[in-house]
């Protein structure tokens, strides 16, 4: 045959396998082992085009059946071949037993087409080149098209099972099916219906590739799409919403409740940004995921929610061992040619997924849910959310909407608890407390004040107060009392106010209040904001003519450095402190009396419940009390009382 025909016989596959070259060469974003295989199968087209034009060479030409059957052979087996390459670039699947399995049909095809050669049992070709077909023909087309049938429909399951568990990769595959299926329906059609068979089963061929191949490359642009959809670019871990996605996947496929969501912040990174600057502490990000990521499973998720908060998807049977890993992290970083190395913890929520009805979004939301009491109430670095836990977020959500209304209605009200000179048995202070007076039912502060702390509700909550003990200690003036310095707390939430010390003054001036009878007191763990802060606000406060206490004093682990940058005018010793007989707590009390009387500080010991401790406490120079020993918290009515008669016999 010429070259100049051959080339205008298949000018349109020629140019349509050039195009398809180009298609699959120029896309960047494809992965390496699909482009590898489009490659295999652009050359298989052309050989398979080649043998096909010999094939067609031989047909016609009297006496070549022998050359055309090996030539037909060879054809069948390769067109065999591409329909194997592409449902491997359909499937996408690196299994090595999926791999074997899609192989079989084709090696059993291919050794029937090499026993047709003796036997003819498939087809053969008479003397005038014409097929005549075997008794094994029929079967052989429909067992090859039964096992197609089987694996297409099996794909296609899988797509639309992913598909409607909220999995977007699902639809795309379920369309790269169709494509891929369109393939070799066009391939049959040419081969066994179209006339003029040596020009459209060609141009069939190409055309069909070339549209899987254009097809193909809009997919990996989708794909891209998506990568950058559901990736957290700093660090390159999947982002929430990937994450929920995944959650689902498991849903669908019943293993989720394998699974536990483990959701984690990482403790005071602030301060590594503010040590290191934010370059180190963005590298020291990158480096903590890179471990992470490397002890999880394959079938286990990690995301990044942002900022310094991670959600991993773990396997129950590795989660002690994956929560010990947060428990505190060395990670090096190389910056400016210079190493830092730097130990990252992280605090973290725990939600065992309990059944496969739980979505995604729920499983995240509980895991967080869990951090944030956590964080909020118990200070521990890892929070279960159990059944218990669950019941009290539960009234936790009821009183975040009860504390409005309540605050309206003038429901939260002051009760008084006595501080007593010991050494006199007089009366010498008191501290406001809040109580809440529910439906005729006392509610206890330990119910309602962590769940106001997570938010702006305490400082509104700490200025209530403030009000209130105002008005009381001005209706006891006007009646003629005379009223002892009363502390009022204050969140350490309110130091985000710049003005709050101004703020505070303008309520005590509302109400006429003499400044030296209230006193603000304010815990001495303050972590979200730094001493500057605090003193600053002090200042402010001592400008202004007010006290200062810090509660519970000794519990934080930077007491002597608050001591030192601030200036407080009363000390509450913390009540661990006074629960505790043993020398070693006694010596720290006693030095921790002997160093505020050094400065000049009154002293004061809290939670004092026996006569005991009121008598350690005096011979270590303690006088002040407050506890149950002397009086309890008591209302506004009962209070009155204690002012016109302060003396207590004890």
């Amino acid at each position: 045959m010429e070259l100049g025909v051959l080339l205008s016989r298949n000018y349109a596959f020629v140019f349509t396998m050039v195009l398809l070259a180009f298609t699959v060469l120029s896309n960047t974003r494809m992965e390496r082992s699909v482009r590898k295989r489009f490659i295999q199968f652009i050359c298989m087209c052309v050989i398979q085009a080649v043998i096909e034009q010999l094939e067609m060479h031989y047909g016609e030409l009297e006496h070549a059946n022998v050359q055309r059957l090996l030539l037909s052979t060879a054809g069948y087996v390769l067109r065999t071949a591409l329909v194997y390459i592409i449902i491997l670039i359909m499937l996408r699947h690196e299994s090595r037993k999926i791999r074997i399995l899609l192989c079989i049909p084709w090696v059993v095809f291919s050794i029937l087409m090499l026993v047709n050669l003796k036997t003819g049992t498939i087809y053969s070709f008479n003397e005038s080149n014409e097929l005549t077909p075997g008794p094994l023909y029929g079967i052989t087309i429909l067992v090859l098209v039964f096992y197609l049938t089987v694996i297409v429909w099996y794909s296609f399951a899988e797509g639309a099972k992913r598909a409607s568990a909220g999995i977007e990769e699902g639809g795309a595959e379920r369309n790269t099916i169709l494509i891929s299926f369109g393939f070799i329906i066009l391939n049959v059609i040419a081969l066994n219906t179209l006339k003029s068979y040596e020009n459209n089963s060609m141009i069939a061929m190409a055309l069909s590739a070339l549209a899987y191949g254009i097809y193909f490359k809009s997919l990996t642009q989708v794909e891209e799409n998506e990568f950058l959809k559901n990736t957290e670019t700093r660090t390159g871990l999947l982002n929430e919403g990937a994450l929920v996605r995944r959650i689902n996947e498991m849903r669908s496929r019943q293993t989720s409740e394998d699974y536990a969501v483990v959701y984690f912040d990482l403790s005071r990174f602030g301060l590594i940004n503010d040590q290191y600057g934010t370059e180190v502490g963005d590298k020291a990000l990158v480096e903590y995921a890179s471990f992470l990521t490397s002890i999880v499973r394959k079938d286990e998720v990690l995301a990044r929610q942002g900022s310094d908060k991670f959600i991993a998807v773990i396997h129950q049977k590795n989660l002690d061992l994956f929560l010990k890993q947060l428990s505190g992290l060395p990670v090096r970083v190389e910056n400016n040619e210079r190493s830092y190395d730097i130990n990252i913890a992280a605090i973290a929520g725990v939600y065992t997924i309990e059944d496969t009805d739980v979505s995604g979004e729920e499983a995240v939301s509980n895991a967080y849910m869990a951090l944030n009491y956590g964080k909020s109430v118990t200070k521990k670095s890892i929070t279960y959310l159990t059944d218990d836990l669950k019941n009290r977020l539960k009234d936790q959500k009821q009183f975040e909407m009860d504390i409005p209304i309540a605050m309206q209605n003038e429901e939260f009200i002051p009760y008084y608890q006595p501080k007593v000179d010991s050494s006199t048995g007089m009366l010498c202070g008191a501290e406001a407390l809040v109580r809440w007076l529910h439906e005729g039912n006392l509610i206890s502060p330990g119910r309602f004040i962590p769940v106001m702390e997570t938010n702006d509700m305490m400082c509104d909550l700490d200025f209530y107060m403030l009000r209130h003990v105002c008005a009381d200690i001005s209706s006891w003036i006007e009646q003629g009392m005379v009223p002892p310095t009363i502390s009022v707390n204050f969140s350490r939430r309110n130091l985000s106010n710049s003005r709050l010390a101004e703020d505070i003054d303008a309520v005590v001036s509302e109400y006429h209040v003499p400044k030296k009878m209230i006193e603000i007191e304010i815990t001495e763990t303050i972590d979200e904001f730094p001493i500057s802060v605090l003193n600053s606000f002090v200042e402010n406060l001592h400008r202004l003519g007010y006290r200062v206490a810090v509660d519970d004093f000794g519990s934080g682990s930077s007491s002597l450095s608050l001591l030192r940058e601030v200036t407080f005018d009363t000390l509450k010793i913390d009540k661990g402190f006074v629960d505790r007989a043993y020398e070693k707590d006694l010596t720290i009390l006693a030095y921790m009396i002997r160093l505020a009387k050094a400065l000049k500080v009154e002293v004061l010991a809290e939670g004092v419940e026996l006569k005991e401790q009121v008598d350690t406490l005096a011979t270590l120079g303690c006088y002040i009390i407050q506890g149950f020993y002397f009086d309890r918290p008591i209302p506004k009515e009962e209070f009155e009382k204690r002012l016109k008669d302060r003396r207590y016999d004890k």
